[in-house]
């Protein structure tokens, strides 16, 4: 006992050293973050650009329809004009017709009353024809044109008629001959002149009527290419506006991850421990790599970026788009007074069956001094938290105190002393066969590696986690564990499945890269890291290698607060269940199906949803402490997952980010391409969740769970490919901003019952998820359905409301940048 005590001393004093060197190394994650911050406002800038470009297109479009609809108005006025030109022409013509006949007709009169009747008697049809004004009328305006006999009137190919004189009309010969002395007279002599003058002017207007009706023409058809230019730049802008839709739709799937960058289209799917939700929005590499798409975007056409834009980039329609205050203040006050509602059912339900024989087991006496009981039915939380809290410290602390040590005495061995401490550890934890077992499994993965086949490296490492999961293999290795206590199964399966994970992600990083040559020793200083050891989450090898490489790595301003912040969150997270488990038993009343009836709808719709927000809390406190521990050593670990009360797309739901990064980068990404067609994503989530079935043990209720959830993130592609058709793209095209974020809204708020009823299927029972399901669809639709379904709306309106905030928030942020960035820029120039 001595002896042992003297162990633990030194290795407490050990331990001190380390955490102290722990501290140290959490600057050196300033410059990692640096990077990535760079990245994202490069991204940012180019999305900026192109929101720029498309504004100059819409006033450039704007701008040519107006200057076409003045065209065709000063177009429509100058034909008018030219119109009324030409009707004063034939008017004034008209008008010189009768006045030539009333002087032909004066003329013959005042001849005919100096000659007497011992002159030449004038034809009396002859004279008839000129005393009538109406056979002085355009032919054009009596209806005829050509033909007529014993007309004397010549036709312009206008239709219009050149008028004779009456002294030149040979079509009407004087019945007793034209004398001499009549045809030399003076008065005739001028008469002849000035028809001649007439003719001629009569001629030079029909000239210029042709060419003014041929100048009309010619504007009429400009008219009508203009008409057809406007009908094609309407065509154009109600195609732009469709495909704005569809971008819209595409851009209100993205959402806004604290130190994330989203790089993709569709997110492959994600569930509890580990389940898989790829997102390719969501770049496995960190800041290994880039998306070509953006990097390449500037240089391709408006067009072009437009198509790319409506398929792998983000933006906000509904994302910014804003409700009334009014409505928003409605949709709180419903949404609180339903939780309060709930929770004062299960708070009822709680107390009255605290002391019914099945709540024994999982019931245990709590704050005996108020009469409480606790509700102990997770026997995770319990021993994390209870039973072996204080070694689960004592490891971690030692952990902080030894990479404290190291990076004060040997910064460019820490990676080696963390190898060591944690090779330490699992040995003293779990015995020296154990630790064996697992140097074969990773000696194994590291020869596959060698061969530079990834389809090798995968299989054996597929293979290797089978054996793990499938019996006889699986009682075989646990054979090499000495020792018995509560927590060894679950330590044997945690070290075991992540470092076949790990081994895995080495093995495939080196096929990727064959110029880095990656070593053994490399590789068990990946897997030996301890705060990832048992517990995840796992970082690809890639992430972990660059950051545990930095020799000397600094740390932003601010960083050691941060880490502090997000220590004390989780203390108080872990407070905050336990006096929760004090008053409601909402993970043992799920148990007991009888009692479970008998509870209100509100009651049991309440008690489905704390479950899952209670598995995603527990999720978030493991992540907390491990993620705070690899932050004091500079690292940056997978984040926490995101609450399942901000999830209402399948494409996002999850509980373990790292298991998510490595199935996306692995798997889903390498199978499902774009994730924009059905046949390749169905081969993609299918694999996933075979994979993901693999990791939590084959089981029937596993199997039910993956296909219900691979079922769901295809049925959203499928939803998607039915929105972005035409009908549906018009239709939505038609709506106001307001009003297509309510009804996207609504169909939110069924999907995220969808998630919650696919999920209570691992977390509980079936016959729980049969019992709401029934009771919440069935018995009590209408009225607890629409309810129900309208409190879930007005959440997805707020979370909704909370993501456009922090949309407007980074784009200022941005916005503020911009200028500081320039002057930098130009002072460094």
């Amino acid at each position: 006992m001595r002896s042992r005590n003297k162990v633990l001393s030194s290795e407490v004093k050990t331990l001190r050293s380390q955490m102290g060197t722990l501290v140290e190394k959490g600057r050196h994650d300033d410059e990692l973050i640096d990077a990535l911050m760079d990245q994202l406002k490069q991204l940012q800038e180019i999305l900026g650009s192109l929101s720029l470009q498309e504004e100059k297109t819409r006033a450039s479009q704007l701008l040519l329809d107006q200057q076409v609809n003045s065209e065709a108005q000063r177009s429509s006025s100058l034909v008018a004009q030219l119109r009324a030109m030409v009707a004063e022409r034939e008017a004034k013509v008209q008008q010189l017709e009768l006045e030539i006949g009333q002087l032909g007709v004066q003329y013959l009169r005042n001849k005919g009353v100096g000659e007497g009747s011992g002159g030449p008697e004038v034809n009396p049809a002859y004279a008839k024809f000129l005393e009538d004004p109406g056979q002085m009328k355009s032919p054009a305006s009596a209806g005829d044109h050509v033909g007529r006999l014993g007309s004397s009137r010549s036709v312009t190919s206008l239709g219009h008629t050149l008028v004779e004189s009456a002294l030149t009309w040979p079509s009407l010969p004087s019945p007793h001959g034209a004398s001499a002395r009549f045809s030399d007279s003076p008065e005739q002599k001028g008469w002849q002149a000035q028809v001649t003058e007439f003719k001629t002017l009569w001629q030079a207007a029909e000239v210029e009527r042709d060419r003014l009706t041929e100048f009309v023409t010619v504007l009429q058809k400009r008219v009508e290419e203009s008409n057809s230019k406007l009908l094609e730049s309407e065509k154009k802008l109600q195609e732009e506006r469709q495909r704005t839709v569809v971008l819209e739709q595409h851009l209100e799937k993205m959402r806004l991850e604290p130190g994330r960058t989203s790089v993709g289209q569709r997110a492959a799917p994600r569930s509890k421990a580990g389940l898989p939700t790829s997102n390719t929005r969501h770049n496995p590499n960190g800041s290994e790599r880039k998306d070509p798409s953006f990097t390449q975007l500037s240089n391709v056409p408006m067009e072009s970026q437009m198509e790319e834009l409506t398929t792998s980039t983000i933006q906000a329609m509904g994302i910014k788009t804003a409700l009334p205050a009014a409505e928003l203040g409605l949709y709180s006050l419903v949404l609180s007074g339903a939780l309060a509602y709930a929770g004062r059912g299960l708070l009822e339900a709680s107390q009255d069956g605290a002391h019914r024989k099945a709540f024994r087991e999982s019931v245990r006496p709590g704050w005996e001094y108020i009469g409480r009981k606790m509700d102990v039915a997770d026997f995770e939380w319990v021993m994390w938290f209870t039973s072996f809290r204080n070694v689960i410290i004592f490891a971690l602390s030692g952990h902080v105190l030894f990479a404290k040590l190291c990076t004060m005495v040997a910064p460019q061995l820490r990676s080696w002393m963390y190898a060591v401490y944690g090779a330490l550890a699992v040995l003293g934890t779990m015995g020296p066969w154990y630790l064996l077992l697992l140097l074969g499994h990773c000696i194994s993965l590291y020869v596959a590696s060698l061969l530079g086949q990834p389809w090798l490296c995968l299989g054996l490492g597929l293979a290797s986690l089978a054996s793990f999961k499938l019996d006889p293999l699986i009682s075989w290795q646990s054979g090499f564990v000495t020792g018995t206590f509560d927590l060894q199964e679950v330590l044997f399966h945690g070290g075991s499945g992540f470092t076949v994970l790990r081994c895995t992600s080495f093995a495939l990083e080196s096929c990727a890269h064959p110029d880095r040559r990656y070593s053994l020793a490399d590789l068990l200083k990946y897997n030996f890291y301890l705060p990832f050891f048992f517990f995840g989450p796992i970082m690809t090898f890639d992430r972990f290698h660059t950051q545990m490489s930095q020799v000397e790595p600094v740390r932003r301003e601010g960083e050691l607060w941060r880490i502090r912040a997000q220590a004390g969150l989780s203390v108080v997270a872990v407070m905050a269940v336990d006096i929760f488990f004090h008053f409601f038993y909402i993970l043992t009343i799920p148990s007991d199906l009888k009692f479970a009836n008998r509870l209100p709808d509100s009651a049991l719709a309440g008690l489905a949803y704390s479950n899952l927000v209670y598995d995603w809390v527990k999720a978030a406190v493991l992540f907390g402490v491990v993620n705070t521990v690899a932050r004091l050593d500079h690292l940056d670990p997978p984040q926490p997952p995101k609450c399942i009360t901000a999830l209402y797309v399948f494409a996002e739901t999850h509980f373990d980010r790292g298991i998510n990064d490595w199935l996306c980068k692995y798997v889903y990404d390498h199978i499902g391409g774009e994730h924009s067609e059905v046949i390749p994503e169905l081969g993609a989530t299918v694999a996933t969740f075979a994979i993901t079935t693999l990791w939590l043990g084959p089981c029937d209720i596993v199997y039910l769970w993956s296909f219900l959830n691979c079922f769901g993130l295809n049925f959203e592609l499928w939803v998607q490919k039915l929105a972005e058709s035409g009908p549906l793209a018009q239709i939505e095209a038609s709506l106001s901003e307001q009003m297509s974020r309510r009804v996207r809204a609504l169909f939110g708020a069924m999907n995220f019952w969808a998630i919650i009823m696919y999920n209570l299927v691992s977390l509980n029972s079936l016959e729980f998820t049969e019992l709401v399901a029934r009771r919440l669809l069935l018995t009590g639709f209408p009225q607890t359905t629409l309810a129900i379904l309208f409190v879930t709306y007005c959440g997805v309106q707020l979370v909704k409301e909370r993501e456009r905030t922090l949309a407007l928030e980074e784009e200022q942020k941005q916005d503020k940048e911009k200028p500081e960035r320039r002057t930098t820029e130009a002072s460094g120039g």
